[in-house]
């Protein structure tokens, strides 16, 4: 009798600890969500955002499953992981924009989800282990491919130190969560579900810490932006001395660390990463190089579009574009033919015509 109830007294307190850790967890990633959607203009934290959203629905749904009467341990067990696996491929579609920026198109977003729905409806239809079974080997299988494909192509693309090591760390942070997910489906306990809440919310204070440093939100449009004009210049901001003493450090972080390849950089991104006003480097351009702002990045980043082109005669025109810095493949064909005349296809086969 005292080893029953002492068992009960266990179990009772796993629950208790269980329901107060997965309450701590639904108000981090709750936050997390709410933070990156009020920046939803940079694309990036939209899609972060919206996995994080979903996150908190799939953490309603938990409580919903767990109080309820009707289901068995095993029932439970099964309808969470089967809802579940439908948060693989939204991680999936949120790696690869983080990886290629716009990127992601709705085809492609129903392509990643509808093994994980036809799964789910299969196991509505006919419930049973072995679906449940099937469900965590495929989402184990995608998972492993999105994580190496995405270390695979950040080797061979250029990408600033900073946000080359951000991608990392983010990927790393979802394979992470990822193998708790799958242990606390294959053995669930309460144990494991508590490490999952713990490792899984530790996962996403850096999957959140990165994103919202590595891409900060401006008031401003991207450097690509056609559309993109600058402010009346005031003459106490431009009447300053005229030797361009940040020339050097332009010049090496367009050179050396390459910074318009981040597609949402902005004239306030390098004034003050070169530590002056936006106004006097916009002198710069326009009186010294006779530029724009934008023409300048988008000559940087046409020059970098040639040489992937004569280097891999196989990348397509949108990893080139994605990769160059470009926010779309449309204002990457624009540009280009804009400086050659030609469309970028074009260009591919003028080079490989010349090099048979």
């Amino acid at each position: 009798m005292i080893t029953f109830a002492n068992r009960n007294s266990t179990l009772i307190t796993n629950n208790i600890t269980l329901f107060f850790i997965q309450g701590v967890y639904f108000a981090i990633i709750a936050l997390f969500a709410f933070r990156l959607l009020r920046q939803y203009r940079v694309r990036i934290k939209f899609f972060v955002g919206a996995l994080l959203f979903v996150w908190v629905l799939l953490n309603i749904k938990d409580l919903i499953i767990y109080t309820s009467p009707e289901c068995t341990d095993i029932e439970r067990a099964n309808w969470i992981t089967m809802i579940d696996q439908l948060v693989i491929p939204l991680i999936g579609i949120t790696m690869r924009e983080i990886l290629m920026p716009r990127s992601i198109t709705p085809i492609k977003t129903f392509l990643h989800l509808l093994p994980f729905v036809l799964l789910l409806v299969a196991f509505a239809l006919f419930p049973c282990q072995l679906l449940a079974t099937v469900a965590i080997v495929h989402a184990t299988v995608y998972s492993a491919y999105i994580i190496l494909t995405t270390h695979l192509r950040l080797r061979s693309m250029a990408r600033q130190s900073a946000e080359r090591k951000a991608i990392l760390n983010i990927s790393l942070s979802f394979l992470v969560a990822i193998c708790i997910w799958t242990l606390s489906c294959v053995y669930p306990s309460n144990a494991l579900e508590i490490t999952y809440f713990i490792i899984s919310g530790a996962a996403w204070c850096f999957i959140y810490y990165y994103i919202d440093t590595t891409y900060p939100l401006q008031p401003d449009s991207p450097a690509d932006d056609s559309n993109y004009t600058l402010p009346a210049e005031t003459p106490e901001e431009i009447d300053q001395t005229k030797s361009y003493a940040f020339v050097p450090a332009l010049n090496k972080l367009m050179d050396q660390e390459r910074i318009y390849l981040n597609a949402e950089l902005t004239l306030n991104d390098v004034a003050r990463m070169i530590g002056t006003n936006r106004s006097y480097l916009s002198d710069y351009f326009n009186h010294e190089l006779k530029s724009s702002f934008n023409d300048y990045i988008n000559n940087l980043r046409l020059a970098h579009a040639e040489i992937m082109m004569n280097m891999n005669h196989e990348i397509s025109i949108d990893e080139i574009s994605s990769a160059s810095g470009f926010n779309s493949t449309t204002t990457f064909r624009r540009a280009f033919a804009k400086k050659h005349g030609i469309t970028p296809s074009q260009y591919r086969q003028n080079l490989t015509k010349n090099s048979g």
